[in-house]
């Protein structure tokens, strides 16, 4: 089991790609898809609480602190209601910035009598707190810089235990665009970062499959891989008020995750996980850029 999660972070830790690209904020990659999944510890109790924070690399080696709470409520056996909030702050070229994020709500079913069954579905919607349009000093913010996409997305995925494998997919799509960005690299003090001008973002679609562990009873480790496929090319409007579509901002992403959690006494736990990306797309303007993504959280159940 030492050589198992010995082997899985060098593997992690060896990716030395400048501004690589992983999965972030953007919605479903942190979504929980199956309320208790085997070999993840005991059923939840009814309520659920989860406090999380976050550490991520982004683009031109812009520093993101994510926060998030996440309560979860249980309706029978059969269905879970789960609320994320969201927030984010942002230090780099530009300074510093900080707002909410996003809120995602979601419904979590899984057929049969109970959560012994080997699939569950998951629908919901994430909302936006902002327009993505903060400035510093009246100065436009590129997209790393906004704590939201400003996008109304619907969601909907599936989660599978085949063997000893763990099967997620999702697919997460734009319904209304809401994204006021104002941010055009042709007038900005500071280069590196594409033009998000009025920003239209495409849906994703998500693949992860992971390889749940065991250690005692109290620690599980979930090695996995998070396959993402950008479903058309991102636009903005530019200088002339036209729309320009964003060469390289659709294809495969693919990246490298280790999650880890340790049971604790009176339905308590602590979660760690850390991503960094294998593959990449040639351009990402939405600011979900990541090198490294490394989160923490605890959970208590009543």
């Amino acid at each position: 089991m030492k050589k198992i999660i010995l082997i899985a972070l060098l593997g992690l830790f060896s990716q030395q790609k400048t501004n690589a690209q992983g999965c972030s904020d953007a919605g479903f990659c942190t979504l929980t898809f199956r309320p208790a999944k085997a070999g993840w510890g005991k059923e939840l109790k009814r309520n659920g609480v989860t406090v999380e924070s976050s550490y991520n690399i982004g683009e031109e080696q812009t520093s993101v602190i994510g926060l998030a709470i996440q309560y979860n409520r249980s309706i029978g056996r059969t269905l879970t209601w789960s609320n994320k909030l969201t927030a984010a702050n942002m230090h780099g070229s530009f300074g510093n910035a900080f707002n909410a994020g996003d809120l995602y709500s979601t419904i979590s079913f899984v057929p049969g009598k109970g959560r012994t069954t080997n699939i569950s579905l998951l629908a919901g919607v994430k909302i936006p707190f902002t327009r993505s349009n903060d400035k510093i000093n009246g100065v436009s913010l590129p997209m790393v810089f906004q704590s939201s996409l400003g996008t109304y997305d619907l969601i909907a995925g599936a989660s599978f235990l085949l063997s000893k494998w763990d099967i997620n997919a999702a697919v997460q799509v734009p319904l209304i665009n809401d994204n006021r960005n104002s941010f055009l690299s042709a007038y900005s003090p500071i280069p590196g970062f594409l033009s998000t001008n009025l920003f239209e973002r495409k849906a994703d679609a998500l693949l992860r499959i992971g390889y749940p562990l065991t250690a005692g009873s109290k620690w599980t480790f979930n090695p996995n891989l998070l396959g993402i496929y950008h479903l058309g090319k991102d636009s903005y409007e530019n200088v002339m008020g036209k729309r320009e579509t964003i060469t390289g901002s659709d294809g495969f992403t693919l990246n490298a995750n280790l999650q880890v959690k340790y049971l604790m006494a009176n339905n308590r736990s602590l979660q760690l996980s850390v991503a960094t990306p294998l593959v990449v797309r040639d351009s990402r303007p939405d600011g979900l850029t990541r090198s490294l993504v490394i989160s923490a959280g605890y959970t208590f159940g009543w």
